[in-house]
């Protein structure tokens, strides 16, 4: 037998979401960094006379679980901001730093907009990085204009008129270095974050390893049937790894699928031993 007063959580493993209707797989956490199960009650205070502690009034328990996984995990997304990848035709916007040669340069990805304005401004990069002076399209090169061919994905710089008198300078001096904002059309994963759309619902499963005094190895389950997702949370980019961070409420009721928890289950909490055998 598991002596349950004497426990210790060694680590834990993964987080499991189920659709709660069809029980059907939703995702998985499974390089987390953190996990916590916090457990609230309100108790009001009944009082007698002069203010004597009589008894005390308790209700409105709560069940809040939150975390940190070490992966941003898609599904998790999703249930956060209550809509689906999809997988589509979409627009990005593409930096590409570019050196002029012969009065041109070419693009390193088809640049796509109206004709005649796919490439709206380039800008000459200056020699500590910043941007500088800027050209904009037109049909034809001409001075402070450029002209940008799709098909051949090159771009035409107004090469001067060395035959003047003064002479006009080119635009752009081979070896000067550009920086050019584009979007290009690619078939990609994309999941929006729709004003209207809201986070969802789903059962949780926290699986976690356990010993107890004795070195003996458990595994531990808790259940929650009806997990709410909360649509704030953050996702750290910087010095950092990049980390996935979740926080739900636990709902009291069934879920649906049929996978249990009875009408005022909260969470269930299980502890078995690594090898337990099936029951009949």
């Amino acid at each position: 037998m598991v002596n349950v007063n004497d426990i210790t959580v060694t680590s834990i493993e993964t987080i499991t979401a189920f659709d709660i209707g069809t029980g059907a797989f939703k995702w998985v956490l499974d390089e987390l960094q953190n996990a916590k199960i916090a457990n609230t009650q309100e108790t009001t205070d009944i009082t007698g006379k002069q203010g004597r502690l009589l008894n005390t009034l308790k209700k409105n328990k709560a069940v809040t679980v939150s975390g940190s996984n070490g992966l941003i995990s898609g599904g998790l997304l999703e249930t956060q901001v209550g809509n689906a990848f999809e997988n589509k035709l979409t627009n990005i916007m593409y930096p590409d730093y570019l050196t002029v040669t012969g009065n041109e340069a070419t693009t390193s990805f088809k640049a796509v907009g109206t004709a005649g304005n796919e490439i709206e401004t380039i800008y000459v990069r200056n020699a500590d990085g910043t941007l500088g002076k800027a050209l904009t399209q037109d049909t034809t090169a001409s001075a402070g204009k450029f002209a940008y061919d799709p098909t051949t994905r090159k771009i035409t710089f107004y090469a001067g008129d060395p035959a003047a008198s003064p002479a006009v300078p080119a635009d752009l001096p081979d070896g000067t270095e550009i920086a050019v904002y584009y979007f290009r059309k690619i078939q990609a994963n994309v999941l929006e974050n729709m004003s209207d759309h809201y986070s969802e619902k789903v059962s949780l499963y926290i699986d976690a390893f356990a010993e107890d005094k004795c070195a003996n190895i458990y595994r531990v389950q808790f259940y929650i049937p009806k997990a709410d997702f909360n649509g704030n949370f953050d996702l750290e980019f910087g010095e950092n790894q990049s980390a996935h961070a979740f926080e739900a409420r636990s709902l009291a009721g069934n879920a649906c699928n049929g996978t249990g928890g009875g009408a005022a289950t909260l969470w269930t909490y299980t502890i078995f031993g690594e090898n337990t055998e099936d029951a009949e």
